[in-house]
């Protein structure tokens, strides 16, 4: 349930995105909630991964650099995990460096914050649903 609502969310975000891209400076809305979710657990790849490519098809009309970077988090956090354990300081630097991946597509750095900005929250809100929906 959690993974049909998020990818709701995020479709609502493209939309979001393509609608007022003109008017003002917003975080990539959709970009943020999926790497909030893929954080939270790193098995939600399997669904993670297409809304990435739909996103980027969609916002960027190629198959982008946003994809390639949150097709590598997964393996990457398996590796830092099994050899630093699993940990927070390691998922910021892979939030990090999923959304500077949006700096090669000419965002701005006033909208890289923002989405610095929101993909925290939804992390922290995502980790807890998952939290109770295992206890």
């Amino acid at each position: 349930m959690i993974a049909v609502s998020v990818s709701l969310v995020a479709l609502l975000g493209m939309c979001l995105n393509l609608a007022f891209s003109a008017s003002f400076t917003q975080p990539d809305w959709a970009l943020a909630v999926l790497l909030a979710a893929l954080l939270a657990h790193r098995h939600n790849w399997l669904w993670v991964l297409p809304c990435t490519f739909l996103h980027d098809l969609v916002l960027h009309w190629s198959f982008g650099s946003s994809f390639i970077v949150m097709a590598l988090i997964p393996l990457a956090m398996i590796y830092l995990d099994q050899h630093l354990g699993a940990g927070i300081p390691q998922r910021v630097v892979i939030m990090l460096a999923a959304i500077l991946s949006l700096a090669g597509w000419g965002w701005a750095m006033p909208a890289l914050i923002l989405t610095l900005c929101l993909c925290v929250p939804v992390w922290y809100l995502l980790t807890g649903l998952y939290a109770h929906e295992r206890a």
